[in-house]
């Protein structure tokens, strides 16, 4: 139901990978990073320094262009009982979307049209998450898919899980990342995946500077 009375700082879309690349055990550490971000006390106090004291969070999981699944419906989160709660729904989520290549184009249209279509009051910002450990190679364009999410004022932020790629930033400096304020926060590997991922939110709550 919409609540058009309702204003969050920030509405953010959570776009994590699941394709082939990504196996159990890294689906796990991706969750539970996730988890452990949003139980950080530092988080809490971001939010309380924005406008509204609150900011509203959604969550997708994908593989190859044609697998995208909501994960997680729009919650607001304002409070530690409400980064809690979040976090136990993320820490339970199972792997819906079957191994396939990395649409991350597709992965990034989809992430806009949630914003666009299924957010249901106003926000300051709205941004995607784009986490993922490889290049679109499902016949899309991931630039041309950002430069369709800019035009509608929505900021993508990136978390290139390098892996010792010596080309992924680089794609997703060039190729992912755009709007107001984009970045990426680059995680070494799969396991540094936890540290990024809070990183990155504290940055993305907290409105970087460009």
């Amino acid at each position: 139901m919409a609540a058009p009375d309702l204003t969050v700082d920030l509405a953010l879309v959570l776009a994590v990978d699941c394709s082939t690349s990504i196996d159990v055990a890294d689906f796990r550490l991706q969750m539970d990073g996730l988890a452990a971000a949003l139980r950080h006390p530092s988080l809490a106090r971001v939010i309380a320094e924005g406008e509204h004291r609150q900011i509203a969070l959604t969550q997708v999981l994908w593989s190859d262009r044609w697998t995208q699944h909501i994960v997680l419906p729009w919650i607001i989160l304002s409070n530690d009982a409400s980064l809690e709660h979040a976090a136990q729904l993320i820490g339970a989520i199972e792997r819906k979307s079957q191994p396939g290549g990395t649409g991350l184009a597709a992965a990034i249209d989809t992430a806009a049209l949630i914003l666009e279509q299924t957010l249901p009051f106003a926000a300051d910002r709205r941004s995607i998450d784009v986490s993922g450990d490889g290049q679109d190679n499902e016949g899309g364009d991931a630039g041309a898919a950002r430069d369709r999410a800019v035009a509608r004022g929505i900021t993508i932020n990136g978390l290139p899980i390098l892996s010792g790629s010596s080309t992924l930033e680089d794609y997703y400096r060039t190729q992912v990342i755009g709007g107001p304020g984009a970045f990426i926060e680059p995680a070494a590997e799969i396991m540094s995946f936890k540290d990024t991922i809070l990183r990155k939110l504290l940055r993305e709550i907290g409105r970087p500077v460009v």
